[in-house]
């Protein structure tokens, strides 16, 4: 449990850190997003996880107002 929380607060840290650029296509940032997701439910050993499926909508937001 614990590693998950780091994991979360290290995506966190990373996104908040992360300028709004529009240097990426949407599909580029849609793939960007798709890795981190996957990269969150391997780190939780779990196939269906609330909180990485919140983190991916919300990164998909932020590439569709790009």
């Amino acid at each position: 449990m614990k590693f998950i929380l780091a994991s979360a607060a290290i995506f966190g840290a990373v996104a908040v850190g992360v300028p709004a650029v529009e240097l990426a296509k949407p599909e580029a940032c849609a793939a960007q997003c798709r890795a981190a997701h996957n990269q969150c439910r391997i780190a939780g050993k779990s196939y269906q996880s609330p909180q990485c499926d919140a983190q991916l909508q919300a990164c998909m937001e932020r590439c569709s107002r790009r």
